[in-house]
């Protein structure tokens, strides 16, 4: 049995000189470089990204920086769109143009991302006249509601242009398309310019994060090292190292940390391919350090980064419980039963993408009405032909789950409690697991006994709000207990309020699918116990965001207190009470602005005075 543990991206770059990179680390637009443009429609959000905020206006709007340019550039940039793009709501990246409109005979090139095709393609244009397209990107490859994707454009020699994409699910780039231009007129500098252009109800639907623009006079070469693109486990033993180019190896030597060299075989099938057989056996979950010496590429480039830490990773098949037969349980606790039916416990809740260093879990919940034992229970992923994998029994965990509450499973107790704040850690337990795939997969939970399914979800990264860009970190919550497991209407992302994970007690997403109280916010209310101002609020479908803010009597903003926060059904949100320079506001009478919007479009904005004291 073979199982992928680690896996590296090469990355198509082939430039040596870097010009211009930004990350969006700050959050301040200009932090990294002399951004111009519309930066009030724009802000960056607290995970990194650049997202577009044009207060729910009709238009376009811009940001633009100076840029050197040589006959090999290198454009890439993340681009995620929260809706199905068109003609009418799409970005243009321009990469080779002035950014003015003043000079008639200049032509502007420019990677559209987003069509009725619902691709990415490279065009150009001459003044006011009618763009070209030059490059027609994949049809149908951005025909999504919410989709991320890399765009990375090359430039050889001054003339021959090449559009690649990436779709966040995806693990390598596809070429949408090369040309040959041999008249393109190349300036000393200019500017790269994204412009959104959207409706009313996408005017904060866009977010960009690493960019990255790089560039070389000199004519093509290849310079670049060869990359590891995936490493698999074939045995405790044996390793394959799987490159993004032909390798050469006679030269080469490797070792790993307390077993020193190893052995390197090729493989006569593939190029790109190295078996390492090292002279141990290796430790399940433990962390080891593998270095490369000497390692090329036909073109004589070694191996840069050399040296990587893993965790080995083999999973086996646990072994079967000494003796099945659960015996007469009621011997010991005549009110707990041992025959769990079909949904009598059921996922509700599950995070298969945790923080670094932390632990992903899955929150099973108990709703029979009576106490059921949890030994009875195994957890499996179903594989895409239908059938099982590597099945995990409970057998071993003696633990009752009392009716109507929980039982988190984890691999990493710790790596639970260390990002999550729960009141009851003692519903969290460490038990061997499956590993939940950060994309989707299909996670069934059985009675090892009848072999029945007790419930099964099939979950995607797809199903967190339009407005999450990284779901790393945040939990997927189940809505209402007595909906179906599988519709995706009736699971939401955790809100911020409880740091995006609420493992062993209540969901923040919980009550009902649809037709719940009207939306609406509460004026802040300030509690002598906690020392803050607090906001009551309820809406009546999982999936808000809010903004709010304070102002002065004469229209001043004095205070943000959430911005672009993911909320539950219901809840309240705390204010320190301070002001934008971090102090105490001044006593008097101040408007709660309030903006509570959610990704189908719908809106809810309120305006109240309160008093402050």
């Amino acid at each position: 049995m073979k199982h992928i543990f680690l896996f590296l991206l090469c990355f198509l770059s082939f430039l040596t000189k870097s010009q211009t990179s930004d990350t969006f680390s700050s959050s301040y637009i200009t932090a990294t470089n002399a951004w111009t443009g519309d930066t009030a429609s724009f802000y960056v959000t607290t995970d990194g990204w650049l997202q577009l905020d044009d207060l729910y206006e009709q238009g376009n709007a811009s940001l633009q920086l100076p840029v050197n340019y040589n006959k090999n550039m290198e454009w890439e940039l993340d681009v995620q769109l929260y809706f199905n793009s068109s003609n009418a709501n799409n970005v243009r990246l321009y990469v080779l143009s002035s950014g003015e409109n003043i000079d008639p005979d200049e032509t502007h090139y420019y990677v559209q991302v987003g069509h009725n095709d619902d691709n990415i393609s490279l065009y150009s244009v001459k003044g006011t006249a009618t763009a070209k397209r030059l490059i027609k990107g994949r049809l149908g490859l951005l025909d999504k509601e919410d989709v991320e994707v890399n765009v990375k454009l090359r430039l050889e020699n001054g003339t021959h242009w090449k559009l690649y994409s990436r779709l966040s699910d995806e693990m390598s780039y596809r070429l949408e398309g090369d040309t040959i231009l041999k008249q393109v007129v190349i300036p000393p500098s200019g500017t790269f310019k994204i412009n959104c252009r959207y409706s009313k109800t996408r005017s904060y639907h866009f977010a960009f994060d690493n960019l990255l623009i790089t560039g070389d006079s000199i004519d093509m070469a290849d310079t670049m090292p060869p990359c590891i693109t995936a490493i698999e486990a074939i045995s405790d033993s044996i390793l394959r190292f799987t490159f993004d180019e032909p390798i050469e190896s006679s030269a080469a030597y490797c070792s790993i940390d307390e077993m020193g060299p190893v052995s390197i075989k090729t493989v006569s099938a593939n190029a790109n391919q190295l078996l390492v057989v090292t002279p141990d056996t290796m430790i399940d979950g433990k962390d080891y350090t593998l270095c490369w010496e000497n390692l090329t590429d036909l073109s004589g480039n070694v191996l840069v980064d050399n040296c990587l830490q893993f965790t080995f990773s083999l999973e086996e098949i646990p072994p079967a419980p000494d003796n099945p037969e659960i015996g007469n349980p009621n011997e010991e606790d005549p009110g707990v039963t041992f025959s769990v039916k079909p949904f009598d416990i059921i996922f509700n809740e599950i995070l298969p993408d945790p923080h670094t260093g932390g632990s992903e879990y899955i929150e099973l919940y108990n709703r029979s009405g009576g106490d059921l034992r949890a030994d009875s229970l195994s957890i499996a992923i179903r594989k895409i032909d239908g059938s099982l994998a590597t099945i995990y029994p409970l057998s071993g965990l003696e633990v009752t789950i009392v009716k109507d509450s929980y039982l988190v499973l984890t691999k990493d107790k710790e790596g639970v409690l260390m990002h999550y704040d729960t009141p009851t850690p003692e519903l969290i337990r460490s038990v061997k697991l499956p590993t939940l795939a950060n994309t989707s997969s299909t996670v069934v939970l059985l009675n090892h006994h009848t072999k029945e399914v007790i419930d099964e979800i099939s979950y995607s990264h797809k199903w967190h709000n339009a407005f999450v860009s990284d779901s790393k970190g945040f939990a997927l919550e189940r809505i209402d207990p007595e909906s179906t497991t599988q519709d995706q209407r009736n699971w939401a992302t955790a809100a911020a309020e409880a740091g995006h994970g609420t493992p062993g007690f209540q969901n923040t997403q919980y009550g009902v699918i649809k037709d719940g109280p009207q939306t609406s916010i509460e004026i802040p209310v300030f509690s002598s116990e906690n020392n803050c101002w607090n906001l009551a609020y309820h809406t009546d479908q999982s999936g808000y965001s809010c903004r709010i803010m304070v102002f002065d009597p004469a229209g001043r903003q004095v205070a943000i207190l959430k911005n672009h926060e993911l909320i539950g059904q219901k809840g309240s949100l705390f204010w320190d009470g301070k002001g934008n320079g971090g102090k105490k506001l001044s006593a008097g009478l101040y408007i709660l602005y309030a903006e509570i919007y959610h990704p189908s479009g719908v809106i809810y904005r309120s305006k109240k005075a309160f008093s402050y004291f």
